[in-house]
C-alpha cells in the first residue's frame, strides 16, 4: 500500500497545475458545442438534474461542477488540492466546494443521487478503496459516471504526428501548458500508481463491477474531445486517436455487501 507521502506528492502536483489545468486537453470546457455534448452525455448516463444531489469528485477548477449545475443538479464539488478549489470558487459562487480525498470522502452514507469522477480514477493510489467509498455515499438506485482515459500509452496517430512534423518541417499547432519539470514529476508519480501504465475502459468497468455496481454502460469519448479543436488541426487529429471513455453504473436497489473475494446480498427494501 502506498504511503501518505505519495498522496502528498499528488496533491502538491495538482495544486501547482491549477493555474494551467483548464488549458490541458480534456480538462477545461472551452467550445460551446463541446459543453453541449457533455450535457447530453451527463443526461444520458445520470438522468435529469431536477434538483437531485450530485457530487463532483476530484472537481479540479469546477468545470464539470458548473456544467452539472446548469443541468439542474444540486452540486457539491470535492477536491483535496486547495488551489484547485480556490479557482473553482472564483467562478462558481453558488456551488459548495469541500476539501477531502477521493478515497475517503467523509460524506454521509447514501447521500447522493449521482456521482461524477472525471480524469480522477487513473490518479488514485488505491482505486478499490475509492470505489468502495463512492458506493457507500451513493443512494440505492443512484448512478456513478466515470469519465477517464489512457493517459500513459500513446495511440499510433499520436506517435506518428511528431514524425510528420519533422517531415513537413513544421511546428506543432498546439503546445502543452505543462513545463518539462512538471512532466518529470508527472511521470515519477505515475510510476507509483496502479494505473500508471494506463487505464482502459475495461479496467474501469471491472473495478465498478467488483465494487458492487450494476447496469454498466460504456461510451467512447473521442468525438466529444475532438470538438474542442479546429477541424483540420493537429490537436484534433491527436484527440481522435486517444483512448477516452465514459463508464457509468448503478448502485443496486438491494444492498450489496462486498468484501475481498466475497459478495453477499442483503435483502432490504430500496431507500
Amino acid at each position: 500500500m502506498l504511503n501518505c507521502s505519495v498522496k502528498d506528492d499528488i496533491r502538491d502536483y495538482w495544486s501547482v497545475r491549477a493555474k494551467t489545468y483548464d488549458r490541458s486537453p480534456g480538462h477545461g470546457l472551452m467550445a460551446p458545442r463541446e459543453a453541449a455534448a457533455w450535457r447530453t452525455l451527463i443526461r444520458r448516463h445520470l438522468g435529469p438534474g431536477e434538483g437531485r444531489r450530485a457530487l463532483d469528485l476530484g472537481c479540479g477548477t469546477g468545470a464539470m461542477s458548473r456544467l452539472m449545475q446548469k443541468a439542474g443538479f444540486a452540486v457539491t464539488g470535492l477536491d483535496f488540492a486547495g488551489s484547485m478549489r480556490d479557482r473553482a470558487r472564483a467562478t462558481s459562487a453558488r456551488i459548495a466546494f469541500i476539501a477531502a480525498g477521493a478515497e475517503n470522502t467523509v460524506e454521509p452514507d447514501s447521500h447522493y443521487d449521482a456521482i461524477i469522477a472525471r480524469n480522477l480514477l487513473w490518479t488514485l493510489p488505491d482505486p478499490e478503496a475509492a470505489l468502495a467509498d463512492w458506493f457507500r455515499i451513493l443512494k440505492r438506485g443512484g448512478r456513478l459516471l466515470v469519465i477517464d482515459g489512457d493517459h500513459a500509452r500513446q495511440s499510433l496517430i499520436e506517435r506518428a504526428l511528431p514524425w510528420f512534423d519533422r517531415l513537413l518541417g513544421r511546428v506543432q499547432d498546439s503546445h502543452s501548458p505543462v513545463t518539462p519539470a512538471q512532466w518529470r514529476e508527472h511521470w515519477r508519480i505515475m510510476a507509483q500508481l496502479p494505473f500508471g501504465t494506463g487505464l482502459r475502459a475495461r479496467d474501469a468497468a471491472s473495478l465498478l463491477s467488483r465494487a458492487g455496481f450494476t447496469e454498466l454502460r460504456h461510451e467512447n469519448l473521442r468525438a466529444i474531445h475532438s470538438r474542442r479543436w479546429p477541424l483540420f488541426s493537429r490537436a484534433r487529429l491527436a484527440a481522435l486517436g486517444q483512448h477516452r471513455f465514459a463508464v457509468s453504473a448503478s448502485k443496486p436497489g438491494l444492498e450489496v455487501v462486498v468484501s475481498f473475494g466475497e459478495r453477499r446480498v442483503r435483502e432490504e427494501p430500496t431507500r
